[in-house]
């Protein structure tokens, strides 16, 4: 998404502006530094086009979603830095640079500034703010959860656990930038949170999925972390199940990581996780279509811009499945490819008996 694609960027300049001036007001330099790092130094987050698209999607202005965009930055960044401290996994991470102590003391002063953000909109509405606050103890419930390191039951339940966290997380951006605008349009933000709750999903999808075949630092395998590959190699009838479980239950997988591998990628895994991805944004897009006929050239834009943003985040699957499908199709763009038509619905082995996708993808 460009400037001249999308017109929501021109609110891109005033929104770092706002993250900068909350982080100078807290009179810490150490702070303010590491803000203009993580969120402003290059490169504003993909996510933060998420408050004021939802809000011009749904009939309102994106300028009374400005104060939730910077708001919303701050607490995505503190999320990241909480869960970079109590993980521990990646080099670039604000823990390794500062201590363990500091970065999760810096961690809770983001999520103090993002409230900062929006109580000091006096036309922020108490809607709006309701909303923030479910989906940040969301957060925190799912963190936790996440942080006990129980092994998921099924898959049904580990879906449960990526909406709690990531999908509540862009769940928040899209329903608190709609109440913020219009505060009296309760079910059409609903429907903006159900957009940005599977594109969190499928964000943790591409992410369990690297954190096992292209891990950036320790991986999950070598942290002992049983996340969606490892369920779905659980989940599914074939020669190594009996022995991955073996594995997973005896609390091995950071000792047996190359052999686990090795089942995960004799299953198909990958082109698994890359087919869950695209019905996540299918899902995603299907939920823009509730929304109530446009009124305005402005709510077209802004919906348009949420479609991409959904297909903005699968770019470059054909990498991550370790497929060469596309490579092979002559013609077809990069836009095209980026299509749930055209990438194969894996096929489980042993037979759909042992699989639980079918009940999990019934879930709205």
């Amino acid at each position: 998404m460009n400037r001249h694609v999308n017109p929501l960027t021109r609110f891109f300049p005033e929104i770092r502006a706002r993250i900068d001036a909350l982080a100078r007001a807290c009179e810490w330099p150490e702070f303010e530094r590491q803000i203009a790092r993580h969120l402003t130094r290059t490169q504003l987050p993909p996510h933060v086009i998420l408050p004021i698209a939802s809000a011009a999607a749904v009939g309102g202005t994106p300028e009374r979603a400005l104060s939730t965009t910077a708001a919303c930055a701050y607490m995505i960044v503190a999320m990241r830095w909480f869960d970079d401290a109590q993980d521990r996994d990646r080099k670039e991470s604000l823990w390794n640079e500062v201590g363990h102590g500091r970065a999760i003391n810096m961690a809770a002063t983001a999520l103090t500034v993002a409230w900062h953000a929006l109580v000091e909109d006096e036309e922020m509405s108490r809607e709006a703010l309701k909303a923030f606050g479910r989906h940040t103890i969301a957060l925190a419930r799912a963190q936790d959860v996440d942080l006990m390191g129980a092994v998921a039951c099924t898959l049904d339940d580990y879906w449960e656990l990526m909406r709690g966290k990531t999908g509540a997380a862009l769940a928040l951006a899209c329903e608190v930038g709609a109440l913020a605008a219009c505060s009296d349009r309760v079910a059409e933000a609903a429907i903006c949170r159900s957009y940005g709750e599977h594109l969190g999903v499928l964000m943790q999808i591409l992410d369990d999925l690297d954190g096992v075949f292209r891990p950036d630092g320790v991986g999950d395998l070598a942290a002992g972390k049983a996340t969606l590959p490892v369920l779905y190699g659980l989940a599914v009838n074939h020669p190594g199940r009996e022995e991955l479980a073996e594995i997973v239950h005896c609390g091995l997988l950071s000792t047996c990581a190359n052999r686990v591998l090795a089942i995960l990628q004799s299953i198909d895994t990958r082109e698994f996780l890359v087919w869950c991805a695209f019905d996540e944004r299918r899902r995603a897009l299907v939920s823009l279509e509730d929304l109530p006929p446009t009124n305005s050239e402005a709510e077209g834009e802004a919906r348009q811009a949420l479609r991409a943003f959904a297909d903005s985040l699968i770019v470059g699957w054909e990498e991550l499945s370790g497929s060469d499908t596309a490579t092979k199709q002559s013609g077809v763009t990069a836009s095209r490819r980026a299509s749930v038509s055209e990438i194969p619905q894996p096929k489980p082995p042993g037979g759909a008996d042992e699989f639980c996708f079918a009940s999990m993808t019934a879930k709205g």
